[in-house]
């Protein structure tokens, strides 16, 4: 399991001269469109360096000072350092990581003499590898990495920080929170895309915007990736999600070898012409990457230099993202289903696994209930005698590779942040409550990962018996997370369900609730439903029909069993009736060859079936088992082998293809059909 640092998160408050340069950089952004400067191993290249790039700025600090210089000449508004790859793990590949230090500082103060009058941007690029588990990099040591190169390059003077080139979201991620920690500076979070606009493990553009905004950065950008052509969609996708100023770095299209010299195609004039279809979808930060010199910064500058940023409208509702998804939940939304199952609660089995850390069922559950139907996944790991906080890490990145968003159902606030830090995308905190103590612990942690929140309508009193009452509460909910700087777009109210056998008449209070929070506060509701029907027979027809009645009061979420064939029927059904579901495409697909079943009906597992989705999902923690069952059932290690495992991966490849998985899972998917293939070895 990989280490936790939960509780030792620390804000660094705004120093004075950079709280000024924060503002001024901002209204500039919101007037006028900025420059960025170009490539800098392109220059490099040109003048004989053919080492490390970052080492210029030690064995060749003129050359590199009057490379910035052109670039501030062209008319670059931002100069950038020349600290892409100084980081600890790169630069230990050429013997230098006991340089760091020093490389970020002496970058730091030649981008400042070579670029007079221009706003100094600290440059940090990836490791160069992969976070587990498709990696051998864990979360917190990839954190200290990016710690170690931001706090040299703010004590060096930088007036803001620049990620490039990130192509796994939990890395950027890993960074974005080692500069708050340590610096005021204004972030600029800047992503690379490939065929199909997505990154190299599988996150959209949609996806990388919900994150990254959540994390407070003050910019979302594009760079790298292709030519400048490619990039129009995704810059106009970015400008659509985004409240946030969207950047744009293209490469001077994809480069070719000619006689031993490499050569762009795109040249300054025709990047100039694109720079001006980047403001007009909403770019108001535009630059240049590799193959860029500064010809095309003064291209850049005479040809959007007077043009106003576009004024963007952009989505309000509550978002929640994977790595690879994003769910938007609100009016008109499709109604999102929160898978209950990952929940220790009477689960014999679950609980010693967890108490053993392993995390099998936890990954089963996980896809299982996605197959199911959950666009979400609840997650508690709370068995007694095991330790929350680091259970609640592994919970969480094995969960997540089901592809969907998480709510983390947690009291324990180290647990909370641990599942916060450690989860690639944008998690729901289930919950915050109106008592005193449950907003000063989980407020301050959902602004410092920019986590949304469930807000419960009970304070220290108890749950109040009328609507009136459960609104005030979340109304001062509300006003205290506003108060901190947490927008309303990441608030989700639960008017909560009491048992009907024992107070009647406080299931209507719930429904009124609903209709009262979408009314008065206009946000989004969520209620766990399978408390109604406690202690009753025939539990899923109460279930499904207070759902229905919920739904049509407006409720927007349920946390339920998406096993439950009745539940899921009723939320199909009710999604239709509510216009949640747009011209009836899902209900028509999950109902239109339907065969006829019992409600609670379920296919009979099989042990060769359990191993085929074992290898499919990844669920590495469980193969042996699973391939032990096998060969106990009476299936030989070359049956196991042709029929079982072989089938397995070769649909794990036609899903890769298609785009349904992404390069984690694939990977996942591998070194599980290898595990189980060492244990039929003889």
């Amino acid at each position: 399991m990989g280490e936790h640092h939960a509780g030792h998160f620390r804000e660094v408050e705004p120093c004075e001269a950079h709280g000024t340069l924060r503002e001024d950089l901002i209204k500039s952004l919101g007037k006028e469109i900025l420059v960025l400067d170009g490539a800098m191993g392109t220059q490099l290249q040109k003048h004989g360096i053919t080492g490390v790039p970052e080492a210029a700025v030690l064995e060749s600090p003129d050359l590199v000072r009057s490379i910035h210089r052109s670039y501030a000449d062209a008319g670059a508004d931002i100069i950038s350092t020349n600290t892409f790859g100084a980081n600890r793990i790169k630069l230990k590949a050429f013997g230098l990581e006991n340089r760091v230090r020093e490389i970020n500082h002496r970058a730091a103060v030649l981008a400042r003499e070579g670029g007079t009058g221009a706003w100094v941007a600290g440059c940090i690029g990836p490791t160069g590898q992969l976070l587990r588990p498709l990696g051998p990099l864990d979360f917190e040591e990839v954190f200290r990495v990016f710690e170690d190169q931001v706090r040299n390059l703010a004590e060096a003077g930088v007036d803001l920080v620049l990620l490039e080139t990130f192509s796994d979201l939990r890395e950027i991620k890993a960074a974005v929170l080692a500069i708050r920690e340590h610096t005021n500076l204004p972030v600029f979070a800047s992503m690379t895309y490939g065929d199909g606009f997505l990154t190299l493990t599988g996150t959209d553009p949609q996806t990388a915007v919900t994150v990254l905004e959540s994390l407070r950065v003050d910019a979302v950008g594009v760079n790298c990736s292709t030519g400048p052509e490619p990039m129009l969609e995704i810059v106009g996708r970015y400008a659509a999600e985004s409240h946030l100023p969207v950047l744009v770095e293209p490469n001077a299209g994809m480069p070719d070898l000619h006689d031993r010299e490499i050569r762009y195609p795109v040249g300054p004039g025709e990047m100039a012409g694109m720079s001006r279809r980047f403001v007009e979808l909403g770019a108001s930060l535009i630059g240049t990457c590799c193959g860029s010199t500064p010809e095309f910064t003064a291209e850049l500058c005479r040809a959007v230099k007077g043009m106003k940023p576009l004024s963007r409208k952009t989505c309000d509702h509550l978002k929640l993202a994977s790595r690879t998804r994003t769910v938007v939940i609100g009016a008109e939304q499709p109604f999102c289903v929160i898978g209950e199952r990952i929940n220790p609660t009477n689960k014999k089995e679950l609980s010693r696994e967890l108490l053993e850390g392993g995390m099998g069922i936890v990954r089963r559950e996980a896809h299982e209930q996605v197959r199911e139907g959950a666009l979400c996944l609840d997650l508690n790991v709370g068995v007694p005698g095991g330790d929350e906080p680091v259970l609640m890490a592994a919970a969480a990145e094995a969960a997540e590779e089901a592809g969907v968003p998480l709510v983390i159902d947690t009291v324990n606030p180290e647990a909370l942040e641990a599942a916060c830090r450690h989860a690639a995308g944008k998690v729901l905190i289930n919950s915050v409550s109106g008592e005193s103590r449950s907003l000063d612990a989980v407020l301050p942690l959902a602004k410092r990962y920019g986590s949304a929140l469930l807000c419960l309508a009970v304070d220290e009193q108890g749950i109040p018996a009328t609507a009136r009452q459960r609104l005030k509460i979340l109304e001062r909910i509300v006003d205290r997370a506003s108060a901190l700087g947490i927008p309303r777009r990441n608030l989700i109210c639960d008017c909560l369900t009491l048992t009907v056998s024992a107070q009647q008449k406080r299931a209507q209070a719930t429904l009124e609730a609903v209709a009262l929070v979408r009314k008065t506060l206009d946000l989004p509701t969520v209620l766990g439903v399978s408390n109604i029907s406690y202690g009753l027979p025939d539990r899923s027809v109460l279930n499904a029909t207070f759902l229905s009645m919920a739904m049509a009061m407006g409720l927007d979420a349920a946390i339920i069993n998406p096993d439950d064939a009745r539940m899921m029927e009723t939320v199909r059904a009710a999604s239709v009736l509510t216009v949640r579901d747009r011209d009836s495409r899902s209900f028509v697909s999950a109902h239109g060859k339907k065969k006829k079943s019992s409600p609670s009906s379920k296919p009979a597992s099989k042990p060769a079936q359990h191993l085929k989705e074992a290898v499919i999902t990844g669920n590495r923690d469980i193969i042996e088992r699973l391939v032990t069952e096998n060969l106990e059932s009476g299936l030989s290690a070359a049956e196991i082998n042709q029929n079982i495992l072989i089938p397995a991966i070769q649909d794990v490849g036609i899903r890769y293809d298609r785009k349904e998985i992404y390069l984690p899972q694939m990977i996942l998917s591998a070194e599980t059909m290898q595990a189980a293939v060492d244990v039929l070895k003889p």
